[in-house]
């Protein structure tokens, strides 16, 4: 059965809204990042073509609201806890009763209109282009990220402020077009953690379509390759998120797929390491980066959390007067002790929505692993290692709160929380109406 087609009750309008929502979307977003260098650019835009994207949501979401039952309700009653939280606590600590308005709404309508975008692209007839495309943007990725890796193309142009990660031998995670666009101030990869979050997303998927029967040795190979991508970012974020994820992936499974996927993760090591010693021998380190193979080995666990179990308690005292609801949305994304940021979606909820903001999202998380789990249990797993991946990973990095933005995280974040909650509403309405249609046979 395909993952989603067009209900009766509205097959007929479908089209038209898939016309002006693919090409307003494409416009806003593609556009903006041709022509504007500045990441807060693409952001507004992003933001934008999902708001306008929320104006088709009665009548692509409308019919789902009757298949999401009890669940739907507390996935809505969590978005609106959380906002409501995080406008209190904006207002109540010197933010303006309308800015804190159309942060909250604007955060609303993005998810909403994320949401129509999803209801889209998993049409039958978008599907397949939605996969492939999702593919080549994985495989430019993969590619542009090991060619800079051996070419050491920090060499060629700067990396910003982060700079110093790839003088430890971390790989130079940009795409070859960031040679081309540098000067006009475009960002690809501001840090190795996101590329490892995409990676061992990609990597995770791969694992559940080979354990459920998935065929082809191209996939095991492109597995290896993500496996070795991980390993060279030196992300413990992107291993935590494999751990969780590929945890999902083993359950039920027989004893040859675990052996076989055990022995792609030990290749994948090994190709790491062996990338690194052709890297040095091309590359020798400097007196100033010889930490170079224990980047890779001990030093990443000896670093501990790089502080940010540290910033929890520091976000705990900072609310001191204000834990309820928060210090609002403007709050987040600020700097927190020795970090630019949170690093972690639930602190950055707990400061901008207190208490009852992180409440409102940990709502959210429940009703939609019960969506995940409810869909796992009638044979399609996919949406559960997908949900148990990203948010797994977003324990120790950071999204903007519950609001759209041009951050990755942000993205897969709630993909991964959106796409359970729609397909088990389209399996319940479909059953719905095919019971209708058979009892007046």
């Amino acid at each position: 059965m395909n993952d989603l087609t067009p209900l009766p009750s509205c097959q007929s309008r479908r089209p038209r809204c898939e016309r002006v929502l693919i090409s307003v979307g494409a416009a806003l977003v593609v556009g903006s990042a041709l022509l504007w260098s500045s990441p807060e650019y693409r952001e507004r835009h992003l933001l934008a073509a999902c708001i306008v994207a929320a104006f088709y949501a009665r009548r692509l979401l409308g019919p789902l609201l009757s298949g999401m039952g009890r669940r739907g309700w507390i996935f809505i009653g969590g978005l609106f806890l959380v906002h409501g939280a995080s406008w209190l606590g904006g207002v109540g600590h010197g933010e303006s009763v309308a800015m804190a308005t159309e942060r909250g709404g604007a955060g609303l309508l993005g998810v909403l209109g994320l949401a129509v975008y999803l209801v889209v692209l998993l049409e039958q007839r978008w599907r397949r282009f939605a996969k492939w495309t999702a593919l080549g943007v994985l495989g430019l990725l993969l590619a542009g990220s090991y060619v800079g890796f051996f070419l050491g193309i920090e060499r060629f142009t700067s990396l910003g402020k982060y700079t110093f990660q790839f003088g430890q031998m971390r790989m130079a995670l940009i795409w070859p077009t960031r040679l081309l666009t540098s000067r006009l101030g475009q960002i690809a990869w501001e840090h190795t953690n996101y590329a490892a979050y995409y990676f061992a997303l990609a990597l995770a998927l791969i694992m559940e379509y080979l354990g459920g029967g998935g065929k082809g040795r191209v996939w095991w190979w492109l597995g290896t390759l993500l496996g070795g991508a991980v390993f060279l970012t030196a992300s413990r974020n992107g291993w935590l998120m494999l751990a969780i994820g590929v945890t999902v992936v083993m359950i039920g499974r027989g004893p040859r797929f675990p052996l076989k996927a055990l022995a792609m993760f030990a290749l994948a090591i090994l190709l790491g390491f062996a990338c690194l010693k052709v890297k040095l021998a091309v590359y020798p380190p400097t007196a100033e980066s010889v930490v170079v193979m224990a980047t890779h080995g001990s030093e990443l666990m000896e670093r501990g959390s790089a502080g940010r179990l540290n910033v929890y308690p520091m976000i705990w005292d900072e609310l001191d007067g204000a834990r309820l609801c928060g210090l609002g949305l403007w709050a987040t994304g600020r700097p927190v002790g020795q970090l630019e940021h949170e690093h972690s979606v639930f602190m950055a909820t707990l400061r901008g929505g207190g208490v009852v903001g992180l409440a409102g999202h940990l709502l959210v998380i429940v009703s939609a692993a019960s969506a995940a789990l409810g869909l796992a249990r009638g044979g399609r797993r996919w949406p559960a290692v997908l949900f148990a991946t990203a948010v797994g990973g977003l324990l120790f990095e950071r999204s903007t709160v519950i609001g759209l933005s041009g951050n990755c995280e942000f993205i897969a974040h709630w993909v991964a929380v959106l796409l359970p909650m729609i397909l088990m509403a389209t399996e319940a309405v479909r059953d719905r109406e095919s019971e209708n249609r058979e009892g007046t046979i």
